[in-house]
């Protein structure tokens, strides 16, 4: 079981690609629960609250709290039980100015999660106003959505059947959508090793820098084909029948 705050931070940002941050996958989630979920546990009884005096100890909670949970509980309502204690120490990060100080753009996103996972509408359009300072456009975009689900239902009826809140017909709809909507996304794209976006084209490459074999969207690819070490392993194309439908 890993015990230190460095840990948490070396293997959320360095071992972890950014496609495993956001996506369901069992197998990832069983790597977080073997390696941290002691600890998370022992965050969320309040047993770690020496971390919260410094900013990389501090950070380490937040992700503890607003990103392992998710994958330790996933579909349970702890999944959810360790938001308070990350906004509030968000809060204190933009309150004790480590935020301006971060230099680090996928940190200070990190940092601003907590907001982003708010169901009070005034916490997001807080978290607007800094994901636009502090994060990067795609974050914003993903902000101002939660924004119009708060709007219009006051929470997010993704997570209704987690908490096991009662949707109402309007929920019902929404959710029959948003299932259709993520099938269809799943079918139809592959997601970037690198930037995490979706599209039908990705090349299979490694560098130096990254040993393992990487898909990277035409973006990326431009960018990592000059690198040291730089290999082409092949190019994956979205599913043939899929086209062939259009």
């Amino acid at each position: 079981m890993e015990t230190r705050p460095n840990a948490v931070l070396r293997f959320w940002f360095q071992d972890c690609r950014p496609h495993q941050w956001f996506r369901r996958n069992a197998d990832f989630d069983t790597v977080v629960l073997d390696r941290f979920g002691k600890l998370t546990c022992s965050a969320l009884n309040g047993e770690l609250s020496h971390w919260e005096k410094h900013p990389t100890s501090a950070l380490a909670l937040v992700l503890m709290m607003d990103q392992f949970t998710r994958q330790i509980w996933r579909h349970e309502p702890k999944a959810f039980a360790g938001d308070p204690y990350a906004l509030r120490l968000t809060r204190q990060a933009i309150a004790e100015g480590w935020l301006d100080e971060e230099p680090e753009r996928v940190r200070r996103q990190f940092w601003l999660m907590p907001m982003l996972h708010s169901e009070e509408l005034g916490v997001i359009l807080d978290a607007i106003s800094f994901m636009e300072r502090w994060s990067d456009p795609a974050t914003v975009a993903v902000a101002d959505r939660n924004k119009t689900l708060i709007q219009r239902y006051g929470r997010y009826p993704q997570r209704n059947a987690a908490l096991g809140r009662d949707s109402t017909k309007e929920e019902l709809k929404f959710l029959k959508d948003w299932h259709s909507r993520g099938k269809h996304k799943r079918s139809q794209s592959h997601a970037c090793d690198q930037c995490s976006s979706h599209g039908p084209i990705h090349y299979r490459i490694k560098i130096t820098g990254q040993p393992n074999w990487q898909f990277a969207c035409p973006s990326c690819w431009n960018k990592l084909q000059h690198q040291p070490g730089y290999q082409y392993g092949g190019t994956r194309k979205e599913n043939r029948r899929e086209r062939k439908r259009r």
